[in-house]
């Protein structure tokens, strides 16, 4: 019984060499073999490295384009515009109001020239009365219509600021395409602390140039800065 088991482990070896082949044993291995072997493991590797792309990268400075854009001075002209007739309505509104107050200053005059007796004194009194309340509610009005228009050329800014905007960041996305490059980052782009995204980029080239000539292109004549 010992003897028997004494014997399986050679049994068993001797069964995995012949399932094997001769390389179980070291036959028909040289050392060129397993120097090909790991050359070739090596030399695949360098191919997959070699193969890897380059990540190319660009920069941009989007609020330098902004500034450049000829559709931006077109639609803040017209805001401009919008504003100056805003502010004549509130100077004419004004005037109206420095009429209501002498109308006032009037009446109190009157009543200042009266006595306590005086029959008249009481209906002036209310007619003070009546205009300032008029005067006031009027100012009310005028102040909440004023911020309404404000807020209501504001809204209509912002809305258009951002169309112009990303008609920018469109061209970007186009052009950086066609020159082939994978990343492209804003150099005025910041993070909430106000810190900018992009600090350093080893050969990243600037579009920046590029696309303000791009844009510059669709100006009408005159248009162009």
């Amino acid at each position: 019984m010992v003897a028997l088991n004494s014997r399986i482990p050679g049994i068993l070896f001797c069964g995995i060499a012949w399932a094997l082949g001769p390389e179980a044993y070291g036959e028909g291995v040289t050392v060129e073999d397993v120097e090909n072997s790991a050359g070739l493991g090596l030399g695949q590797k360098v191919a997959v490295i070699g193969e890897e792309k380059k990540v190319r990268t660009a920069t941009v400075n989007i609020q330098e384009i902004f500034r450049s854009y000829h559709k931006v001075a077109h639609a803040e002209g017209e805001i401009n515009i919008e504003r100056a007739r805003v502010q004549k309505e509130q100077n004419q509104q004004a005037v109206k109001l420095r009429a209501m107050d002498q109308v006032l200053r009037e009446l109190e005059c009157s009543l200042q020239g009266l006595n306590n007796s005086d029959v008249r004194r009481q209906d002036l009194e209310r007619e003070k009365g009546v205009r300032f309340h008029e005067r006031e509610r009027w100012k009310r009005q005028r102040a909440v219509a004023l911020k309404a228009s404000h807020a209501d050329i504001n809204r209509r800014m912002v809305a258009r600021m951002e169309v112009l905007l990303e008609e920018i960041r469109s061209l970007v996305r186009l052009e950086a395409e066609r020159m082939g490059f994978d990343l492209v980052f804003d150099i005025e782009g910041t993070g909430s602390s106000q810190v900018p995204f992009l600090l350093f980029a080893r050969d990243a080239h600037d579009i920046t140039p590029r696309i303000i000539k791009k844009l510059a292109e669709s100006a009408p004549q005159g248009a162009q800065r």
